[in-house]
């Protein structure tokens, strides 16, 4: 409960009863928690609204970097780059030796 410890929630507790009295807290102490989950739930829904609009930018970006990088693996592997491995392949051989 944020930066309240046992003492204060204590006294709280002992202030409520003394001005609600015995028969109103229980009511008072739902309303009070129902107050609470409503703002959690406005909370939790704001935090995860602001977290979508600035994850939007961010993954098309990602899926636009992700398509470019399967469309040029494809063209890698493509038979038309034969010639670029036949070039590769001559020059990794070892030149004869001149005995």
């Amino acid at each position: 409960m944020g930066n309240l410890g046992w003492a204060e929630i204590a006294v709280i507790v002992v202030v409520a009863l003394v001005v609600l009295g015995p028969e109103k807290l229980p009511g008072a102490a739902r309303q009070i928690g129902n107050v609470l989950r409503q703002v959690r739930k406005i909370s939790t829904g704001f935090q995860q609204e602001l977290q979508n609009a600035l994850d939007e930018p961010i993954e098309a970006e990602a899926r636009q970097r992700g398509q470019l990088a399967v469309e040029q693996s494809r063209q890698g592997s493509s038979p038309g780059n034969e010639e670029s491995k036949t070039q590769t392949e001559q020059t990794s051989d070892p030149p004869p030796s001149s005995q």
